[in-house]
């Protein structure tokens, strides 16, 4: 059984949720600004969003006194995020939720993480009388949440598996139910009805949306290019660059070739992965795992290059061709010819 004191850990739990229901509280009730109870609830709420939004994980449990805002902060974030809209950082938050409780049941007794497992999700899972801290997990279970891993650790073929069941150990555990969590608080998002938020919350959500567009500005524009230069882009880059940070749909093909050119022109694979948040379609662990495996970190190990002229017109991709293309075979060779004029030009201008 969950505590009290669990809630606040586990807030996506049916427990926590019947916690609140019992509470009573409803929207109405933080409409007073000068009810202290309600605005620390308020910036609580105002808090989860934000470091999920900047991805600090760290979790501080609240004492005693403040265990009922912690607790009541999640739902409201919830709502919060939900008035926002934005799926990417619906996602974030879901994530970043799925972590810290992944965390704390690490470091918590194996008991809970199998209370939880099949009190919530429904997991055939039962600990191993070998007092090893090992469990079994039913092999569809398993399955299910690891269908995302690409890490040799997951596959089966590295795992003991007997009668239908997995063995796993407890962090194993912690980490599968990690991506029933984030699945779970994801879901929420969508089942969540909208609602006419009394106005202190309303003006929070106000500074809080502001904060998010900060956040991503600061991943999706100049800053993130890092020594990259925008200005020496052939148009075909240009054009496919525009169409992702406008989450307008980029084919698969245009995806690749923008991808390569940004690797071979000196962008780190982690900033590529941010750009792709604006895509409607973004899911973090598959776009960093397709990023590092065009750049040669995962999979064949193999660097691979953008397409050529040839290629990106055979593809649909070359997009108003400008008088320096016709000089080029390759968008990287366009790149560096149309950097080292930039160069030159600011030389003259000296």
């Amino acid at each position: 059984m969950l505590t009290s004191r669990d809630y606040s850990k586990y807030p996506f739990t049916v427990e926590a949720a019947n916690y609140v229901a019992e509470l009573g509280f409803k929207l109405d009730d933080f409409s007073d600004p000068s009810d202290s109870f309600s605005s620390r609830v308020i910036e609580r709420a105002a808090e989860r969003i934000k470091r999920a939004a900047s991805d600090s994980i760290k979790y501080a449990h609240p004492d005693v006194e403040e265990n009922r805002v912690d607790i009541l902060s999640f739902p409201i974030a919830m709502v919060m995020m939900k008035d926002i809209g934005d799926p990417y950082f619906q996602r974030r938050f879901a994530l970043h939720e799925a972590k810290k409780a992944s965390s704390c049941l690490r470091d918590g007794n194996i008991e809970t993480i199998v209370y939880i497992a099949q009190k919530n999700f429904k997991w055939k899972i039962i600990t191993e009388k070998s007092g090893d801290n090992k469990l079994k997990l039913r092999l569809d279970d398993y399955l299910k949440n690891t269908s995302r891993f690409h890490e040799d650790e997951w596959k089966l073929v590295n795992r003991q598996l007997e009668d239908g069941e997995v063995y796993i150990s407890k962090a194993d555990a912690a980490r599968l139910l990690q991506e029933e969590i984030r699945e779970h608080i994801e879901s929420k998002f969508q089942s969540l009805s909208e609602a006419e938020l009394p106005p202190p919350i309303s003006e929070k959500v106000k500074e809080v949306e502001a904060f998010l567009q900060e956040q991503r500005r600061g991943m999706l524009g100049e800053k993130a290019l890092g020594e990259v230069d925008r200005q020496a882009f052939p148009p075909c880059i240009v054009q496919l660059y525009s169409q992702l940070l406008s989450g307008r749909n980029v084919s698969h093909i245009g995806r690749f070739t923008l991808t390569s050119f940004l690797l071979n022109v000196g962008m780190s694979p982690e900033d590529i992965s941010k750009l792709y948040t604006s895509a409607t379609d973004f899911d973090e662990r598959l776009t960093r795992y397709q990023v590092e495996h065009i750049a040669g970190v995962t999979g064949s190990k193999t660097r691979y290059r953008p397409l050529s002229c040839d290629n990106m017109r055979t593809h649909r991709l070359c997009i108003t061709p400008d008088t320096l293309c016709q000089r080029v075979k390759h968008p990287l060779q366009y790149y560096k010819l149309k950097k080292r004029n930039l160069k030159a030009e600011a030389e003259r201008h000296r």
